[in-house]
């Protein structure tokens, strides 16, 4: 009799919140967006093998969000909350995790964009509070979601890195790393238009993250930087 050590893939949901949230093929009303977090996450999931996801919603209501976790908590092994996490009026992610004794193990990080990303646990269950923008969901995601699913499925999923010289110049302020969006080839990097966090279209060419630390400011035609390549 042979014993084999195995893991099971992890049991996944995603928590998509706002009122302003509506399914495609809808006709949008005034102060509508689809909902694109759910696709584009399952699709970066998908590549994993990570199979068994569910899409919860909950509109911008405390109570109901509360609900909605409670009950992905009971069998979910990972969450994704997308949206709510800042500290708006309609931000209430940050409350449910309170409610639920979900332990906070950190929320904001120094980096553009995803700055309101948030990270906790109950139990076995790890628990991310995503940001709203599909720009900074996939940022995240790339970042900090793939590692911790790597950790749950003993695997190494960490983006590969590597170091390009910058084909532009490139001005930040000090204080907050940035993720950028940008095209690698023959160990030289392009930077995309198209950097802001409520947009996809630079995600849709990407090959890679630049990684352009906090305390530097100014980036000039040539510099070398670190890339982090996008599966």
């Amino acid at each position: 009799v042979l014993d084999v050590l195995v893991y099971p893939r992890p049991r996944i949901s995603i928590v998509v919140t706002g009122n302003e949230i509506i399914d495609s093929g809808v006709e949008l009303s005034h102060g509508q967006v689809y909902d694109s977090n759910s696709w584009t996450l399952r699709a970066c999931l998908e590549q994993y093998k990570c199979l068994d996801v569910k899409v919860l919603k909950s509109g911008d209501d405390p109570q109901q969000l509360i609900d909605v976790l409670r009950n992905a908590l009971t069998y979910s092994d990972l969450i994704l909350v997308t949206g709510g996490v800042s500290v708006g009026d309609y931000d209430f992610t940050g409350d449910a995790f309170d409610a639920l004794g979900i332990a906070k193990l950190f929320h904001k990080v120094k980096q553009k964009p995803g700055k309101p990303l948030m990270f906790g646990k109950k139990g076995e269950t790890v628990v991310f509070g995503l940001p709203g923008n599909p720009g900074s969901v996939l940022t995240c995601f790339y970042e900090y979601v793939l590692p911790s699913l790597g950790i749950l499925m003993q695997q190494d999923f960490r983006l590969k890195t590597a170091s390009a010289f910058l084909t532009q110049d490139y001005e930040k302020t000090m204080g907050l790393t940035h993720f950028l969006k940008g095209v690698l080839s023959n160990q030289e990097v392009t930077l995309l238009k198209g950097q802001e966090s409520y947009k996809l279209s630079s995600f849709a060419t990407a090959n890679c993250l630049v990684v352009l630390p906090e305390q530097e400011t100014q980036f000039a035609n040539g510099s070398l930087v670190e890339v982090h390549l996008i599966p």
